[in-house]
């Protein structure tokens, strides 16, 4: 059946019907569009009602207290970490000492494996000692590759066995799109996380081992006469900040963990893929603006913002 429109007849002062071509000759053109209009469209995100630009390959906001999750991008999409792989190297070690098998105040020296991993380093020497509390700081500050090496082999006796148990764990907790290859996040096409996961594991670690948060808050740690500063460049600047953890390698780009509290609210800010540069140091600079941009958004949206939809839309524009 052909449809038909009126049209005006100037010459007679009568209407007359114009016929339309078939539909099946023109419902393509209007499903074409429709696609690329949906295409042109940006892609929803959770809560982003005015956010600032964040520039990174993925992040995600969560409230470390309920898990409500306020602003993505890729996060649920697995990537390289680096070293923010470490966080669950030291949730094992946490637990570890929770179960009384290890002491804070223990001491021990490197073994073979430890001394010989590369990268990032807290400076491990034969026959040095440390405390288990120095080990933490290794990770935590220097984000030593050795330290994570050391605890993997004092926890479960060999880094197999140990990255065995951080796979069994992910599971476990609920981070089911990361795989883990190493404790310590050098480059392994099989060390991946999604944003989300990484913040599961930030809130576990936060929400089951409050007693080890201070550890994430020290600017700089000193050990064998090496004093190394800490990469989250927010860890004593910015009051409200209180962690965590960064990372680094070419494949990742710049990542970074970046917890807060403010008037009791605990949020979690998981930046990964924040554009290279040749100097880390830069690099990290811009992953910590990141972060401190997007937790001071979360904090003004959950504490003194009224959500009211139709302001948030105006003000985004």
């Amino acid at each position: 059946m052909l449809a038909s429109i009126s049209a005006p007849d100037t010459s007679s002062g009568r209407t007359t019907a114009k016929r339309l071509p078939p539909m099946r000759l023109w419902l393509p053109y209007v499903l074409l569009c429709a696609t690329m209009l949906l295409c042109c469209m940006p892609p929803a995100q959770a809560g982003t009602s005015g956010l600032p630009p964040i520039d990174a390959r993925a992040f995600i906001l969560m409230n470390a207290d309920t898990g409500a999750i306020i602003a993505t991008k890729n996060a649920y999409q697995p990537y390289a970490i680096a070293s923010i792989t470490k966080l669950m190297t030291l949730y094992l070690l946490f637990k570890d000492i929770d179960s009384g098998h290890l002491q804070l105040n223990q001491h021990f020296v490197p073994c073979r494996a430890a001394l010989q991993t590369g990268g990032s380093s807290m400076f491990m020497h034969p026959g040095l000692p440390f405390t288990i509390a120095q080990l933490i700081l290794g990770m935590t500050v220097p984000s030593g590759n050795d330290a994570a090496v050391e605890a993997a082999h004092l926890v479960a006796g060999s880094v197999p066995a140990f990255v065995a148990e951080m796979n069994r764990t992910a599971r476990k907790i609920g981070m089911l799109s990361t795989t883990f290859h190493d404790p310590d996040g050098l480059p392994h096409p099989n060390n991946m996380a999604s944003p989300y996961d990484v913040a599961v594991l930030t809130r576990t670690i936060m929400t089951q081992f409050p007693q080890f948060m201070p550890f994430f808050r020290h600017e700089n740690f000193t050990y064998a006469g090496i004093t190394s500063p800490n990469p989250n460049l927010l860890v004593g600047r910015v009051p409200f900040i209180t962690g965590m953890k960064s990372g680094y390698t070419d494949a990742a780009g710049h990542c970074l963990v970046a917890t807060g509290t403010q008037n009791g609210i605990r949020l979690i800010a998981v930046i990964l893929g924040v554009p290279s540069f040749r100097d880390e140091g830069r690099g990290f600079w811009r992953a910590s603006w990141q972060s401190l941009k997007l937790l001071d958004w979360g904090f003004a949206r959950t504490l003194w913002l009224p959500s009211v939809p139709h302001l948030e839309r105006t003000s985004a524009r």
